[in-house]
């Protein structure tokens, strides 16, 4: 196994141009996949060589970016370093926040960086060296992702007192009216309650003011009334909006402690899900409030790298993970809204709830 607090070995490239960060990112690609890394995966150390190049370029001017080969057990990964002396980072904690990117970049800042990678350090002591350190496995080994040495800046946010060891999750709602109106007939909930997070697109049929009375009002009623049985809440929700307009509707149910997700979908709201391996959870045809086929609970585990994505018909279902990779990167509020504004409809309401992982 290489050293991991070592450079020997390693592939060095000087940074002091655009020319230069170019080059780099298309060595990162080549090296990662001779390593025997994924094209996914390679694409991730591109673009986490891409990002870290150019804050280099930014903020010193000059440095250097190092490609490393390791293995742990039959793992294989790749190691990207990224060094140089410029001023330095004074708050790293506030550097790794997400929205703080550098102009120039594409917009996945240092947050976004450990996000795609498995593991993920940084040191800075300003005016003297700054380096940041992060590692791609081909499949974490059973020791786990992370083995690098030195500080991981962050990390997950206080649980709540009753649920110390749950997962924590990013999560993001993004929802806009159709054009030339000036009322949203989708509505969304983001709810936790204990262990159990709870995300729902409601889109009620048609748009426009009365779309927008029967979505508010299923969005009223699932806030006193759903529970983790998600087939008993979409029944429920069935019978309040009996005499409306009508809605469809995918309610999930996450518990944290497990990352088990519980999925019921009635008409066409979808469910999808982007990481080591891409899914789409099954809705039943429908109406909500007026005739639908018995709900029946769709069910997976979550992993660590996985993205979900839940969105109403507004947003064409027509797009994969290679019309848009930096989903596998980014935070949840940058995946919400722009699932909404690259794929959205014009003539009809769009909604995106997105959620990942927290790392």
């Amino acid at each position: 196994m290489t050293d991991l607090g070592a450079d020997e070995g390693a592939t060095r490239l000087r940074v002091s141009s655009e020319a230069d960060a170019t080059r780099a990112v298309v060595e990162a690609h080549r090296f990662s996949r001779e390593v025997g890394l994924s094209e996914v995966d390679a694409q991730a150390v591109s673009t986490a060589v891409s990002e870290l190049s150019r804050n280099i370029l930014k903020y010193a001017g000059s440095g250097e970016v190092m490609l490393q080969d390791t293995e742990y057990g039959s793992s294989r990964g790749v190691i990207v370093t990224a060094r140089d002396r410029g001023p330095g980072i004074e708050d790293v904690d506030i550097a790794m926040q997400d929205h703080f990117s550098s102009s120039g970049t594409l917009g996945l800042g240092l947050p976004g960086v450990r996000r795609m990678m498995d593991d993920f350090t940084i040191s800075s002591t300003p005016g003297e060296l700054t380096e940041v350190r992060c590692l791609k496995w081909d499949r974490p080994p059973l020791r786990g992702a992370r083995i690098l040495p030195g500080r991981r800046p962050g990390g997950k946010a206080a649980a709540p007192t009753d649920c110390s060891d749950c997962l924590d999750f990013d999560t993001a709602v993004f929802s806009r009216p159709c054009q030339g109106e000036r009322l949203n007939g989708d509505g969304a909930m983001i709810e936790r309650r204990d262990h159990l997070l709870m995300i729902a697109v409601i889109d009620g049929l048609g748009h426009g003011p009365e779309a927008h009375r029967v979505s508010s009002s299923a969005c009223e009623h699932l806030k006193h009334r759903w529970c983790s049985d998600v087939v008993d809440t979409t029944r429920a929700l069935h019978e309040e909006l009996r005499g409306s307009l009508g809605a469809v509707a995918g309610i999930a149910v996450v518990d944290t402690r497990s990352g088990q997700v519980n999925f019921s979908g009635i008409g066409n709201v979808s469910y999808r899900v982007f990481g080591q391996r891409n899914l789409r959870l099954p809705s039943m045809a429908g109406n909500l409030g007026h005739q639908i086929r018995s709900p029946r609970q769709e069910q997976h585990t979550l992993d660590k790298r996985d993205v979900v994505v839940m969105y109403s018909d507004g947003v064409s279902d027509r797009f994969d993970l290679q019309d848009y990779p930096q989903i596998l990167y980014q935070s949840a509020d940058t995946i919400a809204r722009t699932v909404v504004e690259r794929f959205g409809k014009n003539h009809d309401d769009a909604t995106c709830i997105a959620l990942r992982m927290r790392q």
